[in-house]
């Protein structure tokens, strides 16, 4: 920690998450990267929810606390005397249900700098949320990407107000592999020399999975119709030590698990790719799967504001087939760490399959690039730096004195 650091009272609200999710991980890596800088950090949670354990086994310390709705006061004596008590510096909120009532508590007892973070890429609901959020409980709101910031300007709260800091990534920690790529494949029954494309994380519809298998289909059929090995793939093969496209078989790997699991499973039926499928199911090991893939695949049909698993890939060396919106395009540069198409196009994204698939050398470039970006941008240490300076920021500019 840099000496001559002011130290920080911050409080981090997970009371409205019931479950586990990117948005949890975030503020649990913000936390605990905040208190081994030497803040005192507090994290509320719902009891025996998976924020309040992962907390705990960080050596975080966690205040139960269980909010359900935006307007949900039940908790509001508790939240109350833990304020008043720890006499916070900070109070960072980050999910819409916990938008309201622990922020105004800590308005009307004085804290401050009272920040949101916008996790999510839709305009904010009603323009009671809006002005409520820009004139009364918060001194910013912080977009995950800059297209959730464009959005939220564009419906009128004052640029001035919304910041946007990226979330990051432990690049460094996410290198720790414990499994070679082939030992992985071959756990998943692929075949040495195959070309393997992937997607990493719920397999709900807004992630375009059904385009990314329709996708691969494609390519499948098309492989299967140009089977025929040359002499002159036989030289490439032999020479580069990767199989080329014409006959290196194409295989997809789902990694996690989703509401839409079996549906994706009968579409592959559907498509007469099953023996090119693997569904691999959750892996709290996910590094070593990502690592296991040729190249990764966000094909989400929605705007993403600042996927996790695009800076995973990058920080392993992995091109990135993303959806040219949200803040996908923030992070992967087109035609340099990897390739964009547009959401929803099977055709878009089977070409870029291919075009990975025919080009080693291109993927070799493109995945060297962007582990050069993701430790250059994206990385937990600069999205801790720039959370940390903002508290500041608001702090000097209110010119309040330290708290401890």
């Amino acid at each position: 920690m840099m000496s001559g650091r002011r130290l920080l009272n911050i409080l981090q609200v997970g009371s409205g998450f019931p479950g586990w999710g990117g948005t949890e991980l975030h503020l649990l890596n913000l936390a605990q990267q905040l208190a081994e800088r030497g803040h005192r950090v507090t994290v509320t949670a719902r009891p025996e929810k998976f924020v309040e354990q992962e907390a705990l086994k960080r050596g975080l310390t966690t205040f139960p606390i269980t909010v359900r709705r935006q307007w949900d006061f039940k908790e509001a004596r508790r939240i109350r005397e833990l304020i008043r008590r720890e006499s916070f510096d900070v109070v960072h909120v980050h999910w819409s249900t916990d938008y309201v009532v622990t922020p105004l508590i800590a308005r009307q007892l004085g804290v401050p700098a009272v920040v949101m973070s916008r996790h999510s890429p839709y305009a904010l609901k009603s323009s009671l949320g809006k002005f409520l959020y820009e004139k009364v409980l918060f001194d910013r709101i912080i977009a995950l990407s800059g297209s959730v910031r464009r959005t939220l300007v564009g419906q009128g709260i004052h640029q001035d107000r919304v910041v946007t800091i990226h979330h990051g990534t432990d690049t460094h920690a996410f290198r720790h592999l414990t499994l070679s790529p082939e030992s992985v494949r071959e756990e998943w029954g692929i075949p040495p020399g195959a070309f393997v494309v992937g997607l990493a994380g719920r397999i709900a519809e807004e992630k375009g999975w059904r385009t990314f298998l329709q996708a691969v289909a494609r390519e499948h059929s098309r492989l299967s119709k140009s089977s025929v090995v040359t002499d002159t793939d036989r030289v490439s093969s032999s020479s580069t030590g990767v199989m080329s496209a014409t006959n290196a078989p194409l295989y997809a790997v789902l990694i996690g698990d989703g509401p839409q699991a079996e549906l994706a499973k009968e579409t592959t039926r559907e498509l007469g790719i099953a023996d090119q499928v693997i569904f691999a199911g959750f892996r709290s090991d996910v590094n070593n799967a990502i690592n296991a893939l040729d190249t990764l695949v966000l094909a989400s049909v929605w705007e993403e504001p600042c996927a996790a698993v695009v800076q995973q890939a990058m920080a392993l060396g992995k091109p990135v087939i993303g959806t040219n919106i949200g803040g996908t395009p923030e992070m992967v540069a087109d035609g340099e760490t990897g390739i964009l198409v547009p959401p929803g196009d099977d055709v878009a994204l089977a070409a870029a399959i291919r075009d990975l698939a025919c080009e080693p050398r291109k993927r070799a470039y493109m995945g060297a690039s962007g582990a050069v970006r993701a430790d250059a941008l994206f990385t937990l240490s600069r999205m801790t730096d720039n959370n940390e300076a903002l508290y500041l920021k608001i702090l000097q500019e209110k010119q309040e004195p330290p708290r401890i």
